[in-house]
């Protein structure tokens, strides 16, 4: 369930290996920032997401493309009730037709009371006629009886017309299923990729969900099995708590996400790169509202603290087992000793309490390039010099 963040932290590593490889620019060592080294996985520790409360359960209601709406009747963000209107057809074309097969319909019963009326005196004149126009009336008898049952066959199929013609301009106005919130409004049917939306989507009341973004940069930072932390906006004594159950990698939205509510904190990122949802199941759901917003932090299991926290590979150990690292004092590397905290076994990081700060720049301490007093150059400059922005 790890695979995504620790290759993260090994995509850093290796950038400090390659560039620790290269041993030194001009006799120099290079070093990086202990603030960004802190972001392993795109997230530092106390990284918050906003999010909000959605739906476990999604209704998505449909639109006849052969119809045209009429009146719609709720807007994104409205709160509805089973049975509410939602919208409703143009049946000026469907009233018409309906009133066409009514009359049709009391043409062909009148038609059928009228074969009654006509055998009912073929059989009177039938049983006064001599023996000679028996025959005669009898044809006529039976001629009779033969259009009235393709008259009420024909009933029978117009009835059936009437009947859906019916029901159609009933279904006319389109109704809420569930009890909801109004979620989506697509007048246009597709999304931006051409792909087919339903009209309207609405979130079941019910079981709730945290929604999150991830950034194009935090990737891997967030995977399924996370524990969440969800705060509150308004009272940050309100906490919640809950798992990930999916980071949507498979539909990705494009933006900036500034007017969006599920768009990480972090301000400095590339906001207009693609954006990943991911979900939160919660442990309850008791005191949240559907619709809230919140904030989210990834619950590492441990106590908040106020130190760093870097790879263990960038500590290094004397003789005695003192840990330290090799910092930047003046442009060159000196040897300092660090106060190391808690080890996160999920991230392969020690925090440090004293003797950094997220100001400071550190080498990885390799040992054939690393010693007191060694020029060091920054990761920045390899960037701009090979011409990546």
């Amino acid at each position: 369930m790890k695979l995504k963040r620790s290759l993260a932290i090994l995509l850093i590593l290796a950038l400090a290996v390659s560039l620790a490889a290269c041993g030194s620019k001009e006799g120099s060592v290079y070093v990086q920032s202990v603030e960004e080294l802190s972001k392993v996985g795109g997230i530092a520790p106390g990284d918050r997401f906003a999010g909000m409360v959605v739906s476990e359960h999604v209704s998505e209601i449909q639109k006849d493309t052969d119809k045209t709406v009429e009146e719609l009747y709720v807007k994104s963000g409205d709160d509805v009730k089973a049975g509410d209107k939602l919208f409703s057809y143009d049946v000026e074309e469907l009233q018409l037709t309906l009133d066409k097969q009514r009359l049709e319909k009391e043409q062909l019963e009148a038609s059928i009371e009228n074969y009654t009326s006509q055998l009912e005196e073929l059989e009177k004149q039938y049983k006064r006629a001599g023996t000679r126009d028996k025959l005669q009336y009898a044809v006529q008898i039976q001629t009779t009886q033969i259009d009235q049952k393709e008259a009420e066959l024909n009933l029978k199929t117009k009835t059936a017309e009437v009947e859906k013609s019916e029901k159609l301009l009933e279904n006319s106005t389109v109704l809420s299923p569930v009890d909801g919130r109004v979620q989506e409004i697509s007048e246009n049917g597709t999304d931006n990729y051409g792909n087919p939306l339903p009209y309207i989507t609405i979130q079941q009341a019910g079981a709730y969900r945290i929604k999150g973004v991830l950034g194009e940069l935090q990737r891997g930072g967030i995977v399924e099995g996370d524990r969440i932390r969800i705060v509150s906006r308004v009272n940050s004594s309100q906490v919640w708590m809950g798992t990930v159950t999916l980071v949507d990698y498979e539909n990705p939205t494009q933006g900036n996400g500034k007017n969006d509510y599920d768009i990480s904190s972090s301000s400095d990122e590339m906001t207009s790169g693609s954006r990943y949802p991911f979900y939160v199941e919660l442990d309850t759901s008791e005191g949240l509202l559907l619709g809230q917003h919140v904030y989210l932090e990834l619950d590492t299991g441990e106590e908040e603290s106020a130190g760093l926290s870097i790879s263990s590979a960038f500590i290094a150990y004397d003789d005695d087992g003192a840990p330290f690292v090799w910092a930047e004092s003046g442009h060159k590397l000196e040897k300092r000793a660090v106060t190391l905290g808690q080890y996160n076994m999920m991230q392969d990081t020690y925090e440090i309490l004293e003797g950094l700060t997220a100001e400071d720049f550190i080498a990885f301490p390799d040992p054939e390039s690393c010693a007191s007093g060694v020029p060091t150059t920054h990761t920045e400059t390899v960037t701009q010099e090979s011409g990546v922005d």
